[in-house]
Formats: structure tokens, sequence, C-alpha cells
């Protein structure tokens, strides 16, 4: 049986987390190209050509100060020899939510979970692959607070297979 303390105790909860929530949010999407210039091979270059879909929904109290942000990105990457586009691609897609907030110091705080990236060369396995979640302050210089997953300092220096791909 549940005790008239902890009914109102939750009853508390619930009306103080609508109060502090209590702005519509204001929902968006936005879409874009990236270009990244990726690998110097010596005699090429080696880009990534992506477009991101970002679906946002930005939240507001009640009194129209921003509270926090949701964010969920696809990414499609597209990354070819730039000297010749119409040759060998690769492709990858990413998948991630994130939110930004702020914690009890007032510091923003960044948490994104997901597949952030995916490029898989064939043949020799995953290059870029940086899965599972992530927690910066940033307000401190995006410190990393939290990290549970799979390479999320990714791999640079294993650019020799990239460039071997596209000789």
């Amino acid at each position: 049986m549940i005790s008239w303390k902890t009914l109102i105790a939750t009853f508390a909860t619930l009306l103080l987390s609508v109060t502090v929530w209590a702005g519509k949010p204001i929902s968006y999407t936005d879409e874009y190209p990236y270009f990244w210039w990726i690998a110097d091979c010596g005699d090429f270059w080696v880009v990534d050509d992506s477009w991101e879909i970002d679906k946002v929904n930005e939240f507001y109290d009640k009194d129209g100060n921003f509270v926090r942000l949701q964010l969920i990105w696809t990414t499609y990457d597209d990354i070819y020899r730039y000297d010749e586009p119409e040759g060998a691609h690769l492709y990858g897609t990413s998948h991630v939510s994130a939110r930004l907030e702020f914690d009890e110091n007032g510091d923003e705080i960044w948490t994104q979970q997901g597949v952030v990236a995916n490029i898989t060369i064939p043949g020799y396995g995953p290059l870029f692959l940086d899965a599972g979640k992530v927690v910066n302050n940033v307000t401190n210089g995006w410190e990393i607070v939290f990290s549970a997953g799979k390479r999320h300092d990714w791999n640079f220096g294993e650019f020799e297979a990239l460039c071997n791909y596209f000789e």
C-alpha cells in the first residue's frame, strides 16, 4: 500500500517537473551538407561529402528562458578520392540522439548517444566507429564526464588502410 507521504512526494515531483518544463517546445528540422578533407594520401586526398538531417526540439520555461535542447541527427557519409569523384566510394550512416541542458552549477552539459560515426573498409573493418554514449561539460572545454561505448576518440592513425583502399 502506498503511504500518503509517498503519494504527496510523487505529486509534488510531478508538479515541479511540469512547472519547470512549462513552455511548449519549438520544433524544426535542418538539413545541410558537410565537406571534410579526411586524409592526405600523398598523391591524392580522401574526402567526405556528407549530408546531415537534424530534428530539433528547443524547450523553454514559462518565462521564455531556454531550458534544454533535444536533437536527433542522421548523417549520410560519402567518402571518395577527391581527384576521382566517379571512382570508388565508401558509404556510412550515423544516427544520434543528443541533449543540451544545464547542470546544478549552470554548466552546459552535452549528452549524445547512438552511432556517431560508422565507416567500414571492405576487407579491413571499421575505420571510423564511434558508438555508445558520451557526456561532455561544454562549459569546461568539452570535458568528458561520462563515456561508455566504443572508440569515442576515433583512430585517425589508420589512414593507411583508407589510402590503400582508394589507390
